[in-house]
């Protein structure tokens, strides 16, 4: 465990249980591997469960009670040491959803040694969230201490729902949370003591009329005057890895839409990989059916080194296929197979140049113009077909990476991935626009993943009787559990779709 951490447990056994427990007490009684943890160290896990088992023996109260309390205790401490890599304009839920950056920020990246939880944070609403956790530690009620603490340092109140948890024997824990209330801190982040580690902006709106391709309506960033050159016009939307600006390009007297990488992301090196690579991989795809990138930049950025990464890309109008969906419900079966075949020619494209997408789902996918044509986005998670290297790694300590509801069986488990993992989100995506349901059904993401996991997917022709039985067919060996009885490829399943656009013209 990182020595940060014992910095504070110091700190935490000098006031749990007013007075009754002290740091040279709990040392006295506890056996550990060392009696000075350095906040730059990495210490066994078993020490840090010592001296906090120590802590509820000697207050008298149970375990998980303390470690709910070191939580709530331990999180404005956080906040102020990760002052500089924490966005301004988040709250509460914000920080929970980035929350495995910044520790992949603060610790992996610093102490490779070190081993903190996996979490994968998939936001369902601006008030709601839903959290896989998992640590071999399952320390679980810290996890939740240390997101009560966060809404209390932003003045807002959450509600945590616990549907799945390893203490009960589950393989990993499942949170939905949900904010209650909102609020404001008199305290501004990153003021107050300064750790000593020893031994003992205008608001990012929506303009009428300009798409949102990246939705994101809860922060507060200034809006730049310029990027690369590009005169910024208005701000239209926000991504996972940073802003969206609708820009003029002055030579050639064209709108643009700019993707402009957030500063609190730009300074941790995984994640500037990570957003350079999606415009290297992007960038590589000439297709009709994969957006156009013009130009990768940096732009000078006062406290980040090399500047801010951004983008140049094609400026689609339109909509999300998911907001599509969401006003149109389920789709006539020609337009099904239509987008379904144009999301396929897409990543055919990109297959064959050595791209995996890994993130194919409804928000990815946009629907350019009266005619809906296709236009695959949002190639942040790709990578190198048989590329193993370690700056290709996108998942981290074996994170889960991207939106469980669309994800492969073997992007679950450890099994390697090839491009039949895109064709299982493709699957995902056809299923839903003719049947208006998933075929992976849950109340949590937990249940979702367990669905996918056991390879028990409803029957599309139960789920929509009326859907052609070669249709089906199709449908259901794109979402075969193992790749093998997948298609072989994408552009198998473009001329597929073509096939049958045709059988059922009419």
């Amino acid at each position: 465990m990182h020595g940060l951490i014992f910095f504070y447990l110091q700190k935490f056994a000098d006031v749990a249980a007013s007075g009754s427990t002290s740091w040279q007490g709990v040392q006295s009684s506890t056996s550990t591997t060392t009696s000075k943890y350095l906040a730059s160290g990495v210490y066994p896990d078993s020490d840090a469960v010592a001296i906090l088992t120590a802590i509820a023996e000697t207050a008298g109260r149970p375990l998980p009670v303390i470690l709910d309390e070191f939580g709530r205790f331990l999180a404005p401490h956080l906040l102020r040491v990760a002052r500089t890599v924490v966005d301004p304009g988040w709250r509460t839920l914000d920080l929970i959803e980035n929350t495995e950056m910044l520790m992949h920020a603060m610790i992996r990246s610093t102490n490779p040694g070190a081993a903190p939880p996996v979490l994968e944070a998939v936001r369902h609403a601006p008030d709601e969230l839903h959290l896989v956790y998992s640590s071999e530690r399952r320390l679980c009620p810290l996890a939740v201490g240390l997101m009560h603490g966060f809404a209390a340092h932003y003045g807002e109140t959450i509600a945590i729902d616990e549907t799945a948890c390893m203490l009960r024997g589950d393989p990993f824990c499942s949170m939905v949370v949900r904010q209650l209330a909102a609020g404001t801190t008199a305290t501004p982040l990153g003021a107050g003591e300064t750790a000593v580690f020893h031994p003992a902006t205008a608001r990012a709106a929506h303009a009428p009329g300009v798409p949102a391709t990246f939705v994101d309506d809860h922060s507060v960033e200034a809006v730049p005057a310029a990027i690369g050159g590009y005169p910024v016009l208005e701000p239209i939307g926000r991504g996972a890895m940073g802003r969206v600006f609708l820009a003029e390009d002055p030579s050639l007297r064209r709108k643009v839409a700019i993707k402009m990488m957030h500063p609190s992301r730009a300074r941790d090196p995984a994640a500037r990989r990570r957003f350079i690579r999606e415009s290297r991989a992007t960038a590589a795809v000439e297709h009709e059916h994969v957006v156009t990138i013009h130009q990768v930049g940096e732009d000078a950025a006062d406290g980040v080194a090399g500047g801010l990464p951004f983008i140049v890309m094609q400026w689609l109008r339109g909509r999300t296929l998911a907001s599509h969906r969401a006003s149109a419900g389920r789709l006539p079966l020609p337009e099904a197979l239509r987008i379904g075949r144009e999301i396929a020619a897409g990543l055919a494209a990109a297959h064959e140049r050595g791209l995996i997408h890994r993130d194919i789902k409804p928000e990815n996918i946009f629907l350019e113009g009266p005619a809906l044509k296709v236009k695959i986005i949002d190639f942040g998670l790709a990578r190198d077909v048989g590329d193993e290297s370690s700056l290709a790694q996108v998942t981290l300590d074996g994170a889960l990476v991207g939106t469980p509801a669309y994800m492969s069986p073997e992007r679950i488990g450890d099994k390697p991935l090839d491009a039949r993992s895109d064709l299982f989100g493709l699957g995902v995506i056809l299923f839903e626009l003719l049947a208006d349901k998933s075929p992976f059904t849950g109340t949590s993401v937990m249940a979702v993943l367990a669905s996918i996991g056991r390879g028990q997917p409803l029957e599309l022709r139960e789920a929509a009787p009326d859907v052609p039985a070669d249709v089906a067919d199709l449908v259901m060996r794109l979402i075969a559990h193992d790749p093998a009885d997948r298609p072989a490829d994408a552009r198998t399943v473009a001329e597929a779709l073509a096939a049958l656009e045709k059988r059922h013209a009419t």
